[in-house]
């Protein structure tokens, strides 16, 4: 039985009271929630005040990056990231802003070529309690290291979010009601399931959340090498859901992130990047990430950041908003698509 199902019978003011409750750092179990009665905090007493329990803790070498191997309830483990970085734009000198990287299946069933969580395989979806308890997690820890806050959430840990969309959708939900997190605050990233996708449009009740899109190739053959989930009509279709997505989400801070990982040789020549121009004036407003291979199977080699300096300026002259990824926690495994549940310290 998870909190949801415990409290379905509560008041929703009461049910208001323990999230509330469970999200602030401060406390530390049902007990010290004093808004709710004797009765019930001696009800759910017993339910687990954390469902995921620490095993290992590694830091980078640089000091910003924290990577944790944690526990749930029936043995399975998952990874989640903290990275921190000095936000230039603070007025305040050496202000940090902290972005947590939450994992959202055990495992992952896409199996992308370049990324370690695809060979582990894939073993069951993660509940909302596990998701919301890596946030609370990071939140704990922050708040007993400096006093810090999460300021950013990204599920592009383990997992394809769209596969277990019911419990992400909640999750999110939670994250904004109560985690102090704006929606503009957390990316949620996909290898683009269909119709995980439609769903998204279709449901009033799925936040706006900003979408980010694992590309890597704007060449259908090319990215269904890379990853075998590539549905065939997947460009097509992408283009025309792209129109119901800017129709859906109007803010002007609602764009469809494309993210784009350099593998040398592979698909780093100006035949993909002409294919990504072509794609992406396509889909309306985006933003295209560019980001540097970090090695996770032996088999790749990462393009020369020349390279990705090129694209930059290529698809900024094009009209498109891009960045290059700053990488972090490479060191530890904690960078993107290395996470495999290493227990080593």
């Amino acid at each position: 039985m998870n909190l949801k199902e415990l409290l379905q019978n509560q008041p929703r003011y009461k049910q208001d009271q323990i999230w509330q409750g469970k999200f602030d750092s401060h406390l530390n179990s049902y007990d010290q929630i004093t808004t709710l009665s004797k009765d019930l905090r001696e009800k759910i007493k017993d339910f687990p005040w954390l469902s995921v329990k620490p095993i290992l803790l590694q830091k980078s070498k640089d000091g910003n990056t924290v990577k944790a191997l944690l526990e749930l309830s029936d043995g399975q483990t998952i990874e989640t990231v903290l990275m921190g970085r000095v936000n230039k734009r603070e007025t305040r000198e050496n202000e940090f802003r902290y972005t947590i990287c939450l994992s959202t299946q055990v495992g992952c069933p896409m199996n992308c070529a370049f990324c370690a969580t695809g060979k582990m395989g894939f073993k069951r979806n993660l509940s909302v309690d596990e998701l919301v308890d890596q946030y609370r997690f990071w939140q704990r820890h922050l708040a007993e290291k400096d006093g810090g806050e999460v300021d950013n959430i990204v599920l592009m840990g383990q997992g394809e979010p769209l596969l277990n969309y019911d419990n992400v959708k909640e999750a999110l939900n939670l994250f904004i009601k109560y985690g102090k997190i704006g929606q503009s605050k957390i990316t949620m990233s996909t290898c683009g399931v269909i119709p995980g996708m439609k769903k998204m449009i279709e449901d009033s009740d799925f936040p706006p959340v900003r979408f980010a899109l694992s590309l890597h190739s704007a060449i259908p053959e090319i990215r269904k090498k890379l990853m075998p989930s590539h549905a065939d009509n997947f460009f097509e279709f992408l283009i025309d859901w792209s129109k119901q997505y800017h129709a859906k989400f109007t803010s002007r801070t609602q764009f469809i992130g494309l993210e784009y990982s350099f593998l040398s040789g592979i698909n780093d020549d100006d035949k993909n990047l002409k294919a990504l121009i072509k794609l992406a004036s396509k889909l309306g407003r985006v933003r295209i990430n560019l980001i540097p291979y970090n090695d996770t199977t032996g088999i790749f080699v990462g393009s020369d950041m020349e390279i990705l300096k090129k694209w930059q300026k290529k698809l900024m002259d094009s009209g498109f908003t891009v960045t290059i990824r700053l990488s972090q926690g490479q060191d530890i495994a904690a960078a993107c698509g290395q996470l495999r549940n290493d227990q080593i310290s």
